[in-house]
């Protein structure tokens, strides 16, 4: 029963990518990035009922939140959706297993040593990647080189989640996940608002269909909200070392959602460099394993 909520988590993000491609197919990026930011840091605040309270000098607190709201929401979730655009939602799915081989290269950046393992991590990552990236979109996803381009982007969100985790790791170690995620996903749905609003982003609404609402509404009650929620349970019971292994569940949720969803054939060589990128997060957790 503890493993039901990880998986769950795990397999709602990675269904997450066809509903996100749908999505911008109606609206633009701004707006499905607002709708499903604001849908999700409602239902997290009104579910978890969690308050965060500053911690030392306010001014800089603030500051430290809204960096982290951009990292790992507002400018994470607006570039994905805009890649999405011009790639498949099978190519964002192995994509973002990058993520842990990216968390291990900036800790070492930052004075990590980094060891015969986690260098093979980031060589076989490095080569899963590319090979994702030059094996093509499937499908209607526009020209081979869009589509390419539109990976590359999609790495962007990749360095962002992975500076959003090394930045909270450093800032609030002491937090609650739970605490640091309601607080960001509050502040990007009030700095995403008041761009949506400048811009002129209501209008969109009236492109959305009632298909569209509900891709709306997963991405944000179940992906933005729920998912977070069984994570953060997960991490507190199983450990974050433990929980982090399902996240590669992702890629394979991804596939299969696009398929049904969407129709979108997944590329032979997209799976081959999907395999690398696992082979590589594998060396990654070799030495946390050891440890």
């Amino acid at each position: 029963m503890k493993y039901i909520q990880i998986i769950a988590a795990s397999v709602i993000w990675g269904s997450a990518y066809p509903f996100t491609k749908y999505l911008v197919g109606e609206v633009s990026p701004l707006t499905a990035v607002t709708l499903r930011t604001s849908i999700g840091a409602l239902v997290l605040l009104a579910a978890s009922g969690v308050r965060f309270e500053p911690a030392g000098p306010r001014p800089r607190f603030f500051w430290k939140i809204f960096a982290l709201s951009l990292l790992g929401v507002s400018v994470q979730q607006y570039v994905q959706a805009y890649a999405l655009r011009f790639t498949s939602a099978g190519h964002a799915g192995w994509l973002i297993v990058t993520i842990p081989i990216m968390v291990a290269a900036a800790m070492a950046l930052l004075g990590e040593r980094l060891g015969r393992h986690k260098a093979a991590a980031l060589a076989l990552g490095s080569a899963g990647a590319l090979l994702v990236v030059f094996s093509g979109a499937p499908g209607p996803a526009g020209t081979a080189a869009a589509a390419m381009r539109a990976d590359m982007i999609f790495l962007i969100s990749c360095l962002n989640w992975t500076g959003y985790v090394v930045l909270s790791r450093k800032w609030f170690s002491a937090r609650s996940q739970a605490e640091i995620t309601s607080a960001t996903m509050f502040t990007a749905m009030l700095t995403l608002l008041a761009v949506w609003v400048v811009s002129g982003g209501a209008a969109d609404l009236a492109s959305l269909s009632f298909k569209g609402w509900l891709c709306a509404a997963y991405l944000g009650a179940l992906s933005s909200a729920l998912a977070y929620t069984f994570w953060n349970n997960s991490v507190e019971r199983l450990g974050p070392v433990t929980a982090s292994y399902f996240i590669y569940l992702q890629p394979f949720a991804a596939a299969l959602s696009a398929y049904i969803f969407i129709g979108e054939r997944p590329a032979p060589w997209a799976f081959a460099g999907g395999g690398l990128i696992m082979a590589g997060v594998y060396f990654v957790n070799m030495n946390g394993a050891r440890r």
